[in-house]
Formats: C-alpha cells, sequence, structure tokens
C-alpha cells in the first residue's frame, strides 16, 4: 500500500499555532479553578508560595512546565533529588538556589527547609573545615520563613533553636525557638498527639536555660519533663523509650541541684567539691582569704605568613578548656537577610573566621591559615579585630565545677582581660554576692525564680529583672589589614583595644 501523507494548509498551520497558547493559557486558568472546586483547603494549603514567575527563574523547561501545569509540589520533588546528588558530590554551591526554588514552589515542604539550613550553618567550611559565619544568617533566615509556612510543624522551630544553640551559641535566641516548639497545636495525625513536641525539646530547654546560668527555670523545666513523661506512661506503661527519658530526666534534675551545691554553698557536697567552701570561691595556696580563680592568660598573637596567623599562649586552667578566638573585619556586621531573594547572596568583601584552641597542661596553640580561602577571606576592609576569650557558659562541666555557671569563680591578675557581658538577655540568675549581679541573690529552693526574682504581689511599681552577666576573660586586639596580607608582625599591648 503507497504511503499516504495528510498535508494542511497554510491557513490550517496557522490557526493551529494561534490555538497551542490559548490552550496553555485556559489550561494554567482550569487548573487551578478545578483544584479549589475539588479541595476548598487548597488555597490555604498553598500559601506562600510564589507566582511561577519568580519561582520560575533559572528553571529548565523540563522542570518550568509541571509548575506551569499546576505539578509545584512534583517539580520541588524532582528538584530535591537533583540537590541530593549535588549533596552527595559535594557540590554545595549548587544546591542553594535550587533550595530557593524548592521552597517557593513548595512552601511546605519541611524536610528542605530543615536540611538547607542545615547545609548553609555547616557545610559550607574553609580548607580547614571551618565553618563560613556569613551563612548563619541566611540559615536562620530560611528557617524563620519555613517556620511562618508552616507553623503547625515543631521540626523546623526546633532545628532552628538547635542550630542556635550548638553552632551560634545563642542560648537566649535557642530558648525562643524552643518554646515556640513547645507551643506547636497538637495534631491528631502527629505521633506525639495530644502534645504539639516530643518531649525531647523540653530536655533542651532546660540545657538552653543552664547554658543561661538560669539554674531555677532549668530545674523548673526538667519537672515538667517529668510531669509529661509520667502522663505518657500513665497511658502505655510498657513504653520503654519513655522510661529511658523519665530516668535521664530524673538524673538531670538531680544533678543540676547537686552541682548548685557544690558549686556554690557550703554544704550538702558530694565527692566533685570535699571542702567546706562553694567551689567557686577557694583559698589561694598558703593563704585564707576565698576569691576567684585566678586564669593568669598570657596570650600571644603573631601574622607569621601572609594571611596566617598563629595564636598561642599560657591559660592557667585545666584540660578540656578552649580558648574561642575571633578574626574579622572591624565594622563586621551580619549580612541583612530581610529580602528572601538576596538571602543567599553572601558579601565577598566580609572576612570572619570563627575557630578554638584546646588548653593542654596550661598551654594552647594553633596555627590558622586564611591564604588559601580567599573567597572565604578577602582581607578588604582597612582593619580587623582578632579577638581571644574565654566564656565558662560554654565551657565543660569539670571546669564550671570551679568555675560556676556564670564564670563566678575566674579572674586574671590582668583586670583589663576580665570583661562583664551585661547586656540584659544574657542575665543569669544571680546565685553569690560580690560578682556585678544586680537583684536578690536565688535562695536554691524556689524554682519558680526568674532572673531577679519575681515582681512582689500586689506591687504597682516599676519592677526591673536584675541577674547575673556572665564574667569572660577577653582579650581584642587590633590589626591592619595590610599588616595581615604582608605578614611578619606580631600583636603587642599596644594593638590591644577595649572589649566590646
Amino acid at each position: 500500500m503507497a504511503a499516504t501523507t495528510k498535508i494542511y494548509t497554510q491557513d490550517s498551520i496557522r490557526r493551529r499555532k494561534m490555538l497551542l497558547p490559548l490552550m496553555l493559557v485556559l489550561l494554567l486558568i482550569v487548573v487551578p479553578f478545578l483544584q479549589k472546586t475539588i479541595d476548598p483547603t487548597a488555597e490555604e494549603y498553598h500559601k506562600g508560595e510564589k507566582s511561577l514567575v519568580t519561582a520560575g527563574m533559572g528553571l529548565n523547561n523540563e522542570f518550568l512546565l509541571l509548575p506551569m501545569l499546576g505539578f509545584r509540589e512534583a517539580a520541588a520533588g524532582l528538584l530535591w533529588v537533583r540537590c541530593d546528588e549535588f549533596f552527595h558530590s559535594g557540590d554545595y554551591d549548587a544546591i542553594l538556589p535550587l533550595v530557593r526554588l524548592i521552597t517557593w514552589l513548595d512552601p511546605h515542604a519541611d524536610n528542605v527547609y530543615v536540611t538547607g539550613a542545615w547545609h548553609l550553618s555547616y557545610n559550607f567550611t574553609d580548607s580547614s573545615e571551618r565553618s563560613d559565619r556569613r551563612y548563619i544568617p541566611p540559615a536562620m533566615r530560611l528557617l524563620d520563613e519555613g517556620i511562618q509556612n508552616n507553623m503547625n510543624i515543631p521540626d523546623i522551630k526546633f532545628e532552628k533553636g538547635w542550630q542556635l544553640y550548638d553552632k551560634v551559641k545563642d542560648f537566649n535566641g535557642a530558648e525562643d525557638a524552643f518554646k515556640l516548639a513547645l507551643a506547636t497545636k497538637p495534631s491528631k495525625n502527629s505521633d506525639d498527639y495530644p502534645y504539639g513536641a516530643p518531649l525531647r525539646i523540653w530536655h533542651t530547654l532546660a540545657h538552653a536555660y543552664e547554658k543561661q546560668g538560669r539554674i531555677p527555670e532549668a530545674l523548673a523545666t526538667w519537672q515538667k519533663a517529668m510531669q509529661r513523661a509520667h502522663e505518657m506512661l500513665g497511658r502505655n506503661p510498657k513504653d520503654y523509650s519513655t522510661k529511658q527519658l523519665l530516668a535521664a530526666e530524673k538524673h538531670n534534675y538531680e544533678l543540676t541541684l547537686q552541682r548548685y551545691q557544690d558549686r556554690y554553698q557550703t554544704s550538702g557536697h558530694d565527692h566533685t567539691n570535699p571542702t567546706p567552701y562553694p567551689a567557686v570561691l577557694m583559698p589561694a595556696a598558703g593563704s585564707k582569704t576565698l576569691g576567684p580563680w585566678d586564669g593568669s592568660f598570657e596570650p600571644h598573637v603573631e601574622i607569621t605568613r601572609p594571611k596566617v596567623f598563629k595564636v598561642s599562649g599560657r591559660f592557667a586552667v585545666a584540660d578540656g578548656a578552649r580558648v574561642d578566638v575571633r578574626i574579622e573585619d572591624e565594622d563586621y556586621k551580619p549580612i541583612d537577610v530581610s529580602n528572601a531573594r538576596d538571602a543567599f547572596n553572601i558579601p565577598l568583601d566580609q572576612t570572619i573566621l570563627v575557630d578554638t584552641v584546646s588548653v593542654r597542661k596550661t598551654r594552647f596553640e594553633r596555627e590558622m591559615d586564611m591564604s588559601r580561602d580567599a573567597k572565604m577571606y578577602s582581607f578588604s576592609k582597612p582593619y580587623l579585630k582578632v579577638i581571644l576569650s574565654y566564656n565558662p557558659r560554654t565551657t565543660s562541666p569539670h571546669l564550671q565545677d570551679r568555675f560556676g555557671w556564670s564564670g563566678e569563680g575566674l579572674t586574671d591578675r590582668n583586670p583589663n582581660y576580665v570583661y562583664y557581658d551585661k547586656r540584659p538577655e544574657l542575665l543569669g540568675t544571680k546565685l553569690i554576692e560580690g560578682q556585678q549581679g544586680d537583684g536578690p541573690k536565688w535562695d536554691g529552693k524556689d524554682e519558680t525564680w526568674r532572673q531577679g526574682g519575681r515582681r512582689p504581689e500586689g506591687s504597682t511599681e516599676e519592677w526591673k529583672p536584675g541577674g547575673q552577666p556572665p564574667r569572660l576573660i577577653k582579650v581584642t586586639y587590633r590589626v591592619k589589614a595590610e599588616d595581615v596580607l604582608n605578614g611578619g608582625k606580631v600583636l603587642t599591648d599596644k594593638d590591644i583595644v577595649p572589649n566590646d
């Protein structure tokens, strides 16, 4: 049989070309209408989605067609698969624009917010595995956006709290995020029902209070956690995991109380403090006068080669202490992430490095080579600050047993190295007198206490909560970028500037 070929007239072809865009327009109109008719809750669910013009920017044709046809979540899922490929190949830079597109296409993909923020905070590193701190604000911005679009999901709120706790050491901000997670409205579809969030978030909140030196609030939180664990066991007495959590809660509650006794009281001690003195105020050798421990901090900073810092010195504290090092532009400020579209545009002219150096047998030393990472460390500003500090609130418990939660047991023979951070949000519970704390001292019993106590019942006077500021050892140097670029300079006392 001879093959036949249908031949269309030029007029027919022209009409077909006109119909194709019209069909596409009708499809874009009909799909959302049908979706709303089929599912009346769709409009609320899709709140937070960006327009196709915005969300489609940078998409290949293969991905752009799906959202245009109304399959935004499908497109987001395919893009997330691509992100996973980039992650396993170590191409983290390629992940960021995709994360931004995915969350615009599907603002309810909670795992994308969590994982994307984790990449930002932890995976962008220099050649020595130090995190690029310029990415912290975008990570927080991404999590805030995820929280706003998913208020009924506690995981994103917890992730923000954990990153603030673990990475940023902003325990006050972590407290707020954990509280927000615990306030999540219970859902019958959740494994945590009739609660809105997992029990473990009560644990991290208690630890966040302790890291702030707010001990009665930490104890009260452990009590609330135990109460909930008992309620859960009342419904399911054979729940082994809850039994284990309850045992951990009891242990942490009792341990916190014992640490308070050992560190701040003259009695009730265990083997950690066999003396009749509070551990934060011991007598010096050959003396009967009680006082804090002299750390005798002796820092030494040298720019050995261009863009290479050697940080060393002596610090008379026990092994396990870590001296924090921060090298940054003199006018360094975290980037403005108020505009979601520009939140990932990291300024190339900013320089900031954050690291720690361990103390062993009273000595510490580390070389920090910033010459191999020009993309992270541009040294484009005229001056930098080099800050060495030791914060007892972030140190390990065996060191806090001597220095206290807020550094009440630590001082230095050089008074210029002793620094009280008196920002209101950092005030902890006043546990001992004579440490520049304001307001009344905690009685060691009232777990409803807040920093500075409570407003007297019936009082009409303005009440300003007091508390204990953390006491740090801190030294700040100011150095010319020119000296950093040239190398061969030793920083001296003349380079020391007041702490801020």
